[in-house]
Parts: C-alpha cells; structure tokens; sequence
C-alpha cells in the first residue's frame, strides 16, 4: 500500500516538525511545563566605555547595533546580523531561567573608577528585566558576563570589548 519512501517520510515527519518547534519548554518545581513563545524573546545587550553599543537577540537574530561615535576598527561601526539556530537560543534562555534571571537585583554598584557598564534587558512571556552592572568586570554576577560573552561568541564577528590602556 505504501512506498519504502512513503513510510520513511512518514517516520520522519514528527521528527521534523519537532525540530521546527519555535518553543522553549522548561520544567518548573512542580513538573509543569512552561510554554514559552519565542517570538515574543528578546535579550538586549548594552556595553558602555569606549563601546556605547548593544547586541539585540530576536528570535534568532542577533544584530549589533554601533555606538554613535566612530571607532577605529571598522567593524565596530556597521550594523550586523548573524542568524543562530533554534537550539543555540532555547539554550541560552533555559540557562537564564535556570539561573533564575528575573531574580537577580535591578543594579549592582562598583565604587571604583574608569568603569564600563554593562546592562542587560530580557523580555519574556510578559515580563520585562533591565539589570544595569557598574562595572561589567567587578562586581557584576557571572550570569550577566556569561550572556554577554555567548552573545559576542554567537553574533560570530568578533566583537568582543576593547581594552584601552588607562
């Protein structure tokens, strides 16, 4: 009745359209699973010193966006993309809930100068969390220099901070 090719796209079929998913799942405490549209994620990252500059996570889109101010090395001054799969994104944002993102302090003071901030805003099933550092070195939850770092390393153009002696 079916063909051998039938019945493979047949097996293949839930597979596919698994993978296509555009959801995030996370298991709370009580073993119930939490839904999350991913159309409606969005990560924002802003670096100050010297930077002024913000990486932007939609979907799965990260695109940079330069600072005003121009910048020696050309590639800090163009608006770029870079598009990351499905995975890479649900990983990240299983990680920011597992780390309990939304429960972290608004801010987080550095009393020392020559500081380059660090902000970082995530809009998710309707809520909405800008935690701001001082400093993104000292004083800042490794979360938040973690998400940046994988950021960077995501967007793929090697535009990580620039260090200026001082």
């Amino acid at each position: 009745m079916y063909t051998t090719t039938s019945k493979i796209i047949l097996l293949l079929l839930p597979a596919i359209l698994f993978s296509c998913s555009k959801t995030v799942e996370k298991k709370d405490s009580n073993t119930q699973t939490q839904v999350i549209d991913s159309n409606l994620i969005e990560l924002t990252i802003e670096r100050g010193a010297f930077h002024y500059d913000r990486f932007v996570l939609k979907d799965t889109i990260i695109t940079f966006y330069p600072s005003a101010e121009m910048v020696e090395n050309n590639k800090y001054n163009v608006t770029s993309s870079q598009n990351i799969t499905i995975q890479q994104r649900d990983e990240l944002i299983n990680y920011l809930q597992e780390k309990s993102f939304f429960k972290l302090k608004n801010r987080y003071s550095n009393q020392t100068s020559d500081n380059s901030i660090l902000k970082i805003t995530l809009k998710m099933n309707g809520k909405n969390k800008t935690i701001e550092c001082d400093d993104f070195e000292r004083g800042c939850p490794e979360i938040l220099q973690y998400i940046e770092q994988q950021i960077i390393a995501l967007h793929n153009k090697g535009l990580k901070r620039i260090y200026l002696p001082g």
